[in-house]
């Protein structure tokens, strides 16, 4: 089957519950535009970026059988770049409550996309988090930002930028960091990586907050625009934190709307 690259991402899929093992089966058959997909912790082979990509693997997690009517099963599917920073494609959420054994017919479905935030008019930032459990850290990787020009773009060109990252636990300002200066340009570029020591206990109440700042000739510093990570949050900022708890020492890549 073929795919244009104007489609929605879909996902050629089969469910089976196996009551004397208590353990439900996901069969991944094929997809049309993919790379990669996962459900929370266990993911299938990665595959080479393609229009249509093919599996035939199947993942099996424990489930109790009173807890599949209540059960809710979602795929994810992801892209992965060279530096092993996966971007959420989109995803599908399933109920346990209809899944039989054996397996059911296999079956397509379009895969639904985060919501697209509206634009704010103050651009955008792509950054990429990760945890890693082992060492209780925090890896923030800001990668680079488009669209900053907004409304004050004959004032701003020129002058230096640089992302101010804060850590909060709740409301308590805990570290802040930032990047290096770089000249303001529309789409400015970094690359650079700050790290925090945070216990993973502290996580679910943790957020970062990024604020993209600009300079001016006087010494002054003017904020360009912010956004802030963490469960708190909505949209594409409360799924970053999340896909980062789901899925431990990967690094997780998204772009995020700058607001004031």
């Amino acid at each position: 089957m073929s795919a244009s690259c104007n489609q929605v991402p879909e996902l050629h899929y089969s469910l089976g519950y196996d009551r004397q093992k208590a353990e439900l089966c996901v069969a991944f058959l094929e997809g049309n535009r993919s790379d990669h997909s996962s459900i929370t912790e266990a993911q299938t082979e990665l595959k080479k970026k393609a229009l249509h990509t093919i599996w035939e693997e199947a993942l099996l997690f424990p489930v109790a059988e009173e807890e599949m009517p209540e059960g809710t099963l979602t795929l994810t599917l992801r892209t992965c770049d060279k530096f092993s920073r996966h971007s959420i494609v989109g995803e599908l959420k399933l109920s346990l409550a209809e899944v039989g054994e054996p397996f059911g017919t296999a079956q397509w479905e379009k895969l639904k996309t985060l919501e697209k935030v509206p634009s704010t008019g103050y651009g955008e930032v792509l950054l990429s988090i990760s945890y890693l459990p082992a060492a209780n850290r925090l890896l923030v990787v800001i990668i680079k930002a488009k669209n900053l020009h907004s409304k004050q773009l004959k004032v701003l060109l020129g002058n230096d930028v640089f992302v101010k990252v804060t850590l909060k636990h709740q409301s308590v300002k805990l570290k802040k960091k930032q990047t290096k200066h770089a000249k303001h340009k529309i789409n400015p570029v970094w690359n650079e990586m700050i790290m925090f020591e945070v216990p993973h206990e502290l996580l679910r109440v943790s957020t970062v907050e990024l604020e993209m700042m600009t300079q001016e000739g006087g010494g002054q510093n003017q904020s360009l625009g912010k956004c802030s990570l963490g469960l708190h949050a909505t949209g594409t900022e409360k799924n970053h934190w999340e896909e980062m708890l789901r899925n431990p020492r990967r690094q997780i890549a998204m772009w995020h709307q700058l607001h004031m």
